[in-house]
């Protein structure tokens, strides 16, 4: 009798588990698609962990040369897919148009917030925060008294890029100048996806006399670093740890932790604990943060180090604000 039982206890579970649906991700990179060794491989590799967990499958959407991603080959997507989730800001007006139509899918975007929609999850970071943390330090660092900023377009995002790092490097040394430059015009995203337009912009920095770049830029960025190493000056990273690109030659990079979210976001789904809104990650949360920079802290002063600790513990704690002026 227990035999019986237990053929046909195997029996349910076999049937059990071959009826099981697999879900299915859909995964919608940023403009410059993976291979940017920034925030598209670090989304990547948050999915790619979650996707060892939980076993589902996965879809991976590149948008085109421009960053714009066409509504048949979203849609597509979406209807092969029981998650769906996007890295970048340029999806977000995309996600709120499409996203009430399917309500019995699961959407995640990273890097905007998106309220108010019940099937939508959003992560966004205080970049601004990590990008206050590495002004100041390039203003201390610098020898020339002069740093800049490439970005890839000025959405909101990379504009918070801007605005972190040109208050923290004047909170650190008042008198510090700024060049700021943008690859392409707003909304056009381009600009994620030209190093070697980075590599000439750089270079057209540093023969001004900047001596420290900051580049938010995805692949572009890659370009801005090459011509850091080759003019012997300094550039810094960002999203990942990229200072190991040029050794010696990188700064530091501000870490913004997107494989952490996508992780995270993942995870809760799979578990049933899907939460619709906004969710934030900052210094305070380990969101964001500058590398350990261990090529470099040779080239930093040691007083330098100091303050920026000191400048983070305040952040955190509230006593400095970072407010972005307009």
């Amino acid at each position: 009798m227990k035999k019986i039982f237990a053929a046909i206890l195997f029996l349910f579970l076999t049937i059990g588990t071959a009826c099981a649906k697999q879900q299915v991700v859909g995964f919608v990179t940023g403009a410059s698609g993976l291979g940017d060794l920034s925030f598209n491989d670090m989304s990547y590799g948050g999915i790619r962990k979650a996707q060892q967990e939980f076993n589902f499958k996965l879809i991976i959407l590149e948008p085109e040369k421009n960053g714009e991603l066409k509504i048949e080959n979203f849609t597509k997507l979406i209807r092969q897919s029981d998650i769906l989730i996007l890295v970048g800001a340029q999806h977000a007006e995309l996600v709120k148009k499409t996203a009430p139509n399917y309500p019995d899918k699961k959407f995640i975007i990273n890097e905007v917030p998106v309220a108010g929609i019940p099937n939508v999850s959003s992560v966004s970071f205080e970049q601004a925060e990590g990008s206050f943390l590495a002004g100041a330090l390039a203003a201390m660092t610098s020898r020339t008294g002069k740093i800049g900023y490439i970005g890839a377009t000025p959405v909101p995002p990379v504009l918070k890029f801007e605005k972190g790092y040109v208050a923290g490097a004047k909170y650190a040394v008042p008198d510090i100048k700024v060049e700021v430059d943008y690859l392409s015009p707003l909304n056009d995203f381009s600009g994620f996806d030209a190093p070697a337009k980075g590599y000439n912009v750089a270079m057209g920095q540093y023969g001004d006399g900047v001596d420290i770049i900051f580049t938010v830029a995805g692949l572009t960025g890659n370009g801005v670093i090459e011509a850091a190493r080759r003019s012997g000056k300094l550039a810094i990273g960002v999203d990942s740890d990229q200072d190991s690109l040029a050794k010696g030659f990188v700064l530091t990079s501000m870490i913004k932790k997107l494989d952490v979210a996508a992780y995270n976001e993942l995870k809760a789904v799979m578990q049933g604990n899907f939460s619709p809104g906004p969710t934030s990650y900052g210094l305070k949360e380990d969101g964001v943060g500058l590398s350990a920079m261990k090529y470099t802290r040779d080239k930093i002063p040691a007083e330098a180090l100091k303050r920026i600790e000191d400048i983070r513990k305040k952040i955190i704690n509230g006593e400095i604000k970072v407010e972005l002026k307009k």
